[in-house]
């Protein structure tokens, strides 16, 4: 065999998995009341004949349905019973057969993007469940969305890219990246890039397409990180990424939860270079609470998932996830891009401990934010969605719960890392969703779209 050169894979494939990678291959699961849709794709074979077989979960014989071509794609809509397990799988007519995937049916808020069943093992190379969105709207019109495949202790290293083309009312599978995880979506003068570390607290890296994300250079690494979950290492989340100052800016950690520490930092570079050569990048030196114990909350072993912003006075602020209700908020100096940020504050922020983009509206002069809404009754965790804004950066007011489930479960419904856009009047955001048989709250089986009209509106 001959090595992949890129990024990105139609699927992924372990080396020895030859049945996998010449098989027909199940590329997207959407659960809906009543029923399910079935995309697939058969790269090696796309003329031959297809039968996709179903039936209830370890329960009788399978019903066999012929799908339909569309756009590159195979697809089939199942109608069944609701609030019950199915499994599924595709069979070339040369007797090649898929992975047997399971789907949960029911119905969900907002677009199914993509769902993972907490029994599925597809993904056991990388993990069990669904996380980290990032979505961007290209030149073209069209939105790209990405995930990563995580569990506890799994490598956790691959990444899904599906797109739309009707304004997040249908998706489609695009492309995998591996190693990619806590992967963001960016463009910078036109280009789109990803960037993202290759496990959990792993390397540091930046790859680009130029053809709308259909294929990918080969990631630059950009800094080392580690080789295991228990050990310090980079860490992010697909935190907005700044262009301002004649600089691109985001925000990264190093450490891990294992060994109590998180260090914070900004990574930058000048928008004009080539942001693909390691040399054009700069990271600053890492903040740590212990360095700073007469501003440091006791008790909690650093800050994460920053959104780097800039305020209205045009200063920098790295604003973290820091304990529930509060945020950390750091300077950084773009003229200065190797000095440790400065301490700010820590601010009121009304968010449970949970990752949220802070982006600003030139329309409304407003700063805008969609977080996991902390309540102390009923107690929330991440089961209440809510947009808030700020004129300032450090008062932060509540516009609309836009999704409510405080009355469920908290443990078992979650919307959360929120990646979103502004697009003209509304909003546009993708969730990491946990609804219907998810494990936990945490470990999700859906990634939605949801779009808020009239945003400016609600204020």
């Amino acid at each position: 065999m001959k090595p992949n050169t890129g990024w990105g894979y139609r699927p992924y494939t372990e080396l020895f998995d030859s049945r996998r990678a010449l098989s027909p291959y199940i590329c997207r699961l959407a659960p809906r009341r009543g029923g399910f849709t079935v995309d697939f794709i058969d790269d090696t074979q796309p003329d031959s004949e297809h039968i996709v077989y179903w039936r209830p979960r370890d329960n009788g014989e399978y019903t066999a349905v012929r799908p339909d071509m569309s756009g590159g794609f195979y697809t089939v809509d199942i109608d069944c019973g609701d609030l019950a397990d199915y499994e599924v799988y595709v069979e070339r007519n040369d007797g090649a057969r898929s992975s047997v995937r399971l789907v949960r049916t029911g119905e969900v808020p907002g677009k199914v993007i993509n769902y993972l069943h907490p029994d599925d093992r597809e993904y056991s190379f990388s993990g069990n469940y669904l996380c980290s969105p990032s979505i961007v709207r290209l030149a073209s019109g069209r939105l790209l969305a990405s995930m990563d495949v995580f569990a506890g202790g799994a490598p956790q290293n691959l990444t899904l890219i599906y797109y739309s083309d009707d304004d997040g009312e249908s998706w489609h599978y695009l492309v995998e990246l591996f190693p990619c995880f806590w992967g963001k979506l960016f463009l910078v003068n036109g280009r789109l890039y990803m960037l993202g570390v290759s496990r959990e607290y792993g390397d540091l890296l930046i790859g680009a397409s130029d053809d709308d994300g259909v294929s990918w250079t080969a990631p630059t690494v950009l800094f080392r990180g580690a080789n295991c979950s228990n050990m310090s290492g980079l860490h992010r989340a697909p935190m907005p990424v700044l262009i301002s100052h004649g600089k691109v800016m985001t925000d990264v950690q190093y450490g891990a939860w294992h060994t109590k520490v998180f260090g914070d930092a900004v990574l930058s570079a000048p928008v004009d270079s080539d942001l693909l050569c390691a040399e054009s990048w700069t990271l600053t030196d890492f903040w740590l609470p212990e360095n700073h114990r007469d501003v440091a909350i006791d008790g909690i072993i650093g800050a994460i998932e920053g959104n780097v912003v800039e305020a209205p006075d045009g200063r920098i602020f790295d604003i973290l996830r820091y304990a529930d209700g509060r945020s950390l908020m750091l300077e950084f100096d773009p003229d200065d891009p190797e000095r440790e940020p400065r301490f700010e504050a820590i601010i009121d922020f009304p968010s449970t401990t949970s990752k949220c983009d802070i982006i600003y509206d030139p329309k409304s002069k407003l700063y805008f934010s969609l977080v996991s809404y902390n309540l102390p009754e009923p107690r929330t965790l991440r089961n209440l969605l809510s947009l808030i804004c700020s004129e300032d950066l450090y008062e932060w007011k509540l516009v609309k719960h836009i999704l409510d489930c405080r009355n469920d479960d908290p443990q078992k419904i979650a919307f959360q890392y929120v990646d979103f856009l502004i697009d003209g009047d509304d909003i546009l955001f993708q969730s990491r969703t946990a609804y219907n048989g998810a494990k936990n709250f945490h470990d999700t089986n859906f990634e939605t779209f949801h779009r808020i009209s009239d945003f400016r509106g609600l204020l």
